[in-house]
């Protein structure tokens, strides 16, 4: 009898032992379920949430857009009124003064517009008239040194730009690039952006200070333009001629804040009175082809804030006449924050 209550005990026993096993792994089971539900939860929510995200941001992106395409309109129509009103482009107008920020309903505009003509224009060594060329490939030379490189500028430049394979004493030609690594040829046609210089024979590695200085007064435009004297930088009033001293230039400077000049023949008489030189000598150093008081390009940078979108513009635009401007090149940027 005691021997069929121990059978009995311990057959309880397995029962209990089995059963315990059995809601055991029920238990992990549920377990493995809830947490393979919690990640594709998870996962699908991080989904949504991307998506929500890709979406707000493409809708900002348009709407800024939509605002920069606005400014550029406006930017034509302001420049088409100024030409109307007067002939002479100078650093006093309001084309020329900055833009602050413009809050509009859920963001912000800002811009500034430019004077290309103030720079120095690189597509001039492909003046066709050859004493005009040599005059404009002795002005970039000048500027070239005043502005850091080590190497002369205008021949290699000018066989970069020109249509042939003819190389100049100080120039390069397809022959030559094709020998780096990777290799390229020569671009035969105008610079289309100042960053093309960084292909040139001797400049691959300009360093920063130097570039920096490149990009604030010097330019790439489609056709050969004169410098406007009224807003060209100190750099590019220096190269016009051996004796055009910092000085000289800094003196205009301040002179053309209150008396912007006129007529080229003004800027002349001015530098006559500083140099004592005849006019005569003045009226063949500085031609009326090399200098202007007018312009017809200009560079707009602007920003546009909307939501999560900070969108750069840049553009040029070239004012053909009283009735049109063109807009020549644009280019698009994730706007720089301060």
């Amino acid at each position: 009898m005691r021997r069929n209550a121990l059978r009995e005990y311990g057959q309880l026993g397995l029962g209990v032992e089995k059963d315990s096993t059995q809601r055991g792994f029920a238990l992990l089971t549920v377990m493995l379920i809830v947490a393979l539900v919690a990640i594709l939860s998870g996962q699908l929510i991080y989904q949504q949430h991307l998506t929500l995200n890709r979406s707000a941001n493409m809708l900002h992106q348009a709407q800024s857009l939509a605002v920069a395409w606005g400014l550029e309109g406006w930017v034509k129509q302001g420049l088409q009124l100024d030409v109307k009103n007067n002939q002479v482009d100078h650093l006093q107008e309001m084309w020329a003064q900055p833009m602050l920020s413009v809050p509009f309903e859920g963001g912000e505009i800002s811009g500034q517009l430019y004077d290309l003509q103030g720079r120095l224009n690189l597509n001039n060594v492909q003046e066709s008239d050859q004493a005009k060329r040599e005059v404009w490939q002795a002005v970039i030379d000048r500027w070239a040194l005043l502005v850091g490189f080590e190497v002369p500028l205008a021949e290699v430049l000018t066989d970069w730009v020109d249509a042939d394979n003819e190389r100049l004493p100080g120039g390069a030609e397809s022959d030559a690039y094709l020998l780096m690594q990777p290799p390229y040829r020569a671009a035969n046609q105008s610079l289309v952006m100042l960053e093309e210089l960084k292909n040139l024979q001797g400049l691959q590695k300009i360093e920063y200070d130097v570039w920096r200085r490149v990009k604030d007064t010097a330019t790439a435009l489609p056709t050969v333009t004169a410098m406007n004297v009224n807003t060209a930088q100190k750099e590019g009033l220096m190269a016009l001629a051996d004796w055009m001293n910092e000085g000289l230039a800094e003196a205009w400077i301040l002179q053309r804040k209150e008396s912007p000049a006129e007529s080229v023949e003004a800027f002349r008489v001015f530098v006559g009175q500083q140099t004592g030189m005849e006019m005569d000598e003045l009226n063949e150093a500085l031609p009326d082809w090399l200098l202007s008081v007018n312009s017809d390009y200009f560079l707009l940078v602007g920003q546009v804030n909307y939501g999560e979108s900070l969108q750069g513009l840049s553009a040029i635009f070239y004012r053909q006449d009283q009735s049109q401007v063109k807009l020549v090149q644009r280019w698009l940027s994730v706007a720089e924050t301060p």
